[in-house]
């Protein structure tokens, strides 16, 4: 007696291994994106903070040096200038 045999082939298998290849892709990109997220999101509460903080101290600045100005239009409340020799 000889036994006919067929040959096996597993088109599925292929099929589910891209499949999960391409999820498994998928997820890692999910998972950047949302930590990306979460950077970006926590950077503005952290911006909002120091804004929020500025502002509580009335928005005062006590000393600001600039070394080179060119302005257009001044308005000045006070003036106070140093006599220096």
């Amino acid at each position: 007696m000889k036994h006919d045999r067929a040959q096996l082939t597993y088109p599925k298998a292929g099929a589910q291994l891209a499949f999960a290849q391409a999820a498994t892709a998928l997820a890692a990109i999910g998972v950047g994106t949302l930590a990306i997220g979460s950077l970006a999101a926590g950077l503005v509460v952290i911006g909002r903070m120091a804004v929020r903080r500025f502002s509580l101290k009335a928005g005062a600045i006590d000393r600001l040096v600039i070394h080179e100005l060119e302005v257009g239009r001044l308005r000045v409340r006070e003036l106070i200038t140093d006599e220096r020799s």
